[in-house]
């Protein structure tokens, strides 16, 4: 008997599906918006010099949140502009193949201008004003002007063949460790806020700093037990 769990797409079998790769299908939508743009304005590099793939955000990436990134040459031994999508973007209906182009586009703009403009004017009048996205210039979405202008061409194209990723949380986010006085009234470092939650001095320490103490740390304010709070998973991580 086959005990295999079967493999389920998350794009709809109604649908049509783009018959390539998803880098393939990145660099059509690519095609277009950078076509689209070159009617108006002239881009600053030819589109041969903007690579595009997905894949989550390289190391060193200072926006850790970002779903697209536009490197420009400095960091491409070959002299590109290297654009990545992050894969927790969707595909499993147009809505969400329409935000994932726009992300797309909104890297192509970065792309086609000069590495100093960044989110300015002209970088908005592009995205926003030609483009028609909408909010603000470091986080644009598709609006009804973006989805009119892309939506017939996702649909001729056919659906991103991807299905989202969940991204691993563990070990990310804050830095840093709560360290909780058990004085409560009594410590003179608490404050209506912790007292209310039933502890004195609320502080923060580092997680190097943690690595280093563990969980044998004194209150601060008045010298009593603490109760060092971490979640489990990352307790194990950096002891």
């Amino acid at each position: 008997m086959n005990t295999q769990k079967q493999l389920l797409a998350e794009n709809p079998t109604d649908k049509k599906v783009y018959q390539g790769t998803r880098e393939e299908w990145l660099n059509d939508v690519a095609d277009f918006f950078y076509n689209k743009i070159k009617e108006e304005y002239v881009p600053v590099v030819p589109r041969e010099n903007i690579k595009l793939s997905m894949g989550f955000m390289p190391t060193g990436n200072k926006l850790g949140n970002a779903i697209g990134v536009c490197h420009y040459e400095g960091h491409s031994t070959g002299n590109f502009r290297e654009i990545f999508i992050k894969p927790t973007l969707g595909a499993s209906n147009l809505v969400e193949c329409i935000e994932t182009a726009q992300v797309v586009a909104h890297e192509v703009t970065h792309a086609v201008l000069p590495p100093k403009v960044g989110h300015g004017p002209k970088f908005a009048r592009i995205i926003k004003n030609y483009l028609g996205a909408e909010g603000k210039p470091t986080a644009t979405v598709a609006g009804p002007g973006f989805t009119l202008l892309v939506k017939d061409f996702i649909e001729s194209l056919g659906y991103l063949p991807h299905s989202k990723m969940l991204e691993d949380k563990i070990g990310k986010g804050s830095t840093t460790v709560a360290v909780r006085c058990t004085g409560a009234e009594s410590c003179p470092g608490s404050s209506d806020k912790s007292i209310a939650q039933g502890w004195g001095l609320i502080a923060r320490v580092s997680i190097a700093v943690y690595r280093k103490v563990g969980d044998n740390f004194r209150c601060m304010a008045c010298g009593s037990s603490t109760v060092v709070e971490l979640p489990e998973n990352l307790r194990k991580d950096y002891k």
